[in-house]
């Protein structure tokens, strides 16, 4: 039997989109990628993309195994291309910026090496820099960061 992956659930738009890391190559399920840009693109992806950009793998599920079809991140670069619209910015940006560096830092990594991580509180998700036992946000995010504790002097960003 082939090797089962335990994937990652990231969520966008109330739709989930899972991913997980094989061989420490990034990879995502095609059909959910299709859910979040409202396409079709398993058969794009089964008959256009070049092979080493897709592959079949099993995945763990609630309710057992389900095999897939995975795609890297070149293949997403290629799938928003062929199905272009001006929203996909966005969801493009997320993914580079938060769903594939986080799956990236799944693979073994030397102790004491940065890792990031996703801080899920009352709105969106927010990307933190796990060294050296500090937490770390982006000077972007600052502002959010300061404008909720304001609001909640007691968030769900600061430790125990």
């Amino acid at each position: 039997m082939d090797e089962v992956f335990i994937p990652t659930v990231f969520h966008r738009y109330n739709r989930s989109l899972r991913g997980t890391l094989i061989d420490n190559q990034p990879w995502i399920v095609a059909r959910e990628l299709g859910y979040l840009i409202r396409e079709r693109v398993e058969h794009y992806v089964i008959n256009r993309l070049d092979e080493d950009l897709r592959r079949q793998a099993w995945l763990t599920t609630a309710t057992g195994e389900e095999q897939v079809w995975l795609i890297n991140d070149f293949g997403i670069s290629y799938v928003l291309q062929r199905y272009r619209d001006p929203e996909h910015r966005e969801l493009r940006r997320w993914l580079t910026g938060h769903v594939l560096p986080t799956l990236r830092d799944q693979a073994l990594l030397a102790a004491g090496s940065p890792r990031r991580l996703l801080a899920k509180g009352e709105g969106p998700a927010m990307g933190l820099l796990d060294w050296q036992g500090e937490l770390w946000v982006a000077l972007a995010q600052l502002p959010r960061l300061m404008h909720e504790e304001r609001l909640a002097p007691r968030a769900w960003w600061r430790r125990g």
